[in-house]
């Protein structure tokens, strides 16, 4: 594995860890100022402030998310793009406990993820309570 793709390995491992402990502040840190995060089929978002309000609005209706990280993988042809699989949970704000399949791909730049993709069905965390 190149150095490149371990480094990018723990970004990708920072800015969840950051997700789930609901620290957007340092998630940004991690994020190019033009990030792109497209979030299942929600239309494309850009910039590293439009991140931390999404994720703020979709926190805000759950008491707790944790990212279970099975692998991360880079591209065969591209070393910037990584590939996360994962299992989400999430504790709703019901109490109830939900386990998503989830996998993002990330494109990275700089030592920064200049794209972040999440392709999962959040609708049954987000069911009303």
């Amino acid at each position: 594995m190149s150095d490149d793709v371990a480094s990018h390995q723990q970004t990708i491992t920072a800015v969840l860890a950051a997700i789930d402990a609901g620290e957007l502040a340092i998630a940004t840190n991690y994020l190019r100022d033009d990030v792109t995060v497209l979030f299942g089929n929600f239309a494309p978002l850009t910039g590293a402030a439009t991140f931390t309000r999404l994720f703020e609005q979709f926190t805000s209706s759950l008491q707790a998310v944790r990212h279970e990280i099975h692998h991360i993988w880079p591209a065969a042809n591209d070393p910037d793009v990584l590939v996360a699989a994962m299992t989400a949970h999430y504790t709703r704000t019901d109490g109830e406990y939900v386990s998503l399949p989830c996998c993002n791909v990330f494109r990275m730049c700089g030592g920064l993820i200049a794209d972040y993709r999440v392709y999962m069905d959040i609708s049954p965390a987000m069911a009303t309570q």
